[in-house]
């Protein structure tokens, strides 16, 4: 079993609103992640929110995901993790940690990294675009607790880098698991982008 771990608990300080919220392919960066991951093949979603759990909760149905709190959010994404596996069924064998202001990353993109994880001999997956390691990442059970024990500064990369030998890199044709959509402007440039593509497919 293999759950996805939508973080969303960011204070969006640079965005100026929730970024869960964006409006985005029919829906908002959060209900997209939620779709992605279940299109890929993940048996299960974790939902982590921050400050604007509230407004995020009354604005969209989760119904679909287990939804976490995370009420330290200065913690880093290495918190929210935290909070997300002590949250997990005991019966998963891997999470898909996926930033929710890349949602963006293509549904093919999701399914190649579980892909290779279903292959075995890999603890820790990865996308690789245009030689540049990006997100989502997978991580097996066997690292949980070095991921509940990863110093906040480092965070995840600490658990990445702990053993190259056990990371498998795969490599991507989707540009978007290197872009972190993190202000109104990489926003605005994201929707021009996908308008494009529509326009001239």
């Amino acid at each position: 079993m293999i759950t996805a771990i939508i973080l969303a608990a960011g204070a969006s300080e640079r965005m100026g609103r929730p970024k869960a919220l964006l409006p985005f392919q029919g829906g908002t960066f959060l209900e997209t992640t939620v779709a992605k991951s279940r299109a890929a093949g993940v048996d299960s979603c974790v939902v982590v929110l921050g400050p604007d759990a509230g407004k995020i909760i009354e604005s969209i149905d989760l119904s679909d995901a287990t939804v976490v709190r995370n009420d330290e959010p200065a913690s880093g994404p290495i918190g929210s993790i935290r909070l997300a596996i002590d949250a997990l069924n005991r019966s998963v064998d891997a999470v898909l940690v996926w930033h929710v202001d890349r949602a963006h990353v293509a549904v093919a993109t999701l399914a190649k990294l579980l892909d290779r994880f279903m292959e075995g001999g890999a603890a820790v997956v990865l996308p690789v675009h245009a030689g540049r390691r990006g997100h989502p990442v997978i991580f097996g059970r066997e690292v949980f607790d070095e991921l509940r024990e990863a110093p906040d500064a480092e965070g995840a990369r600490a658990v990445v880098r702990a053993d190259p030998s056990r990371v498998a890199l795969v490599p991507v044709e989707d540009r978007a698991v290197l872009e972190d959509i993190d202000t109104p402007e990489a926003y605005a440039d994201l929707l021009r982008r996908i308008d494009a593509a529509d326009t001239n497919p």
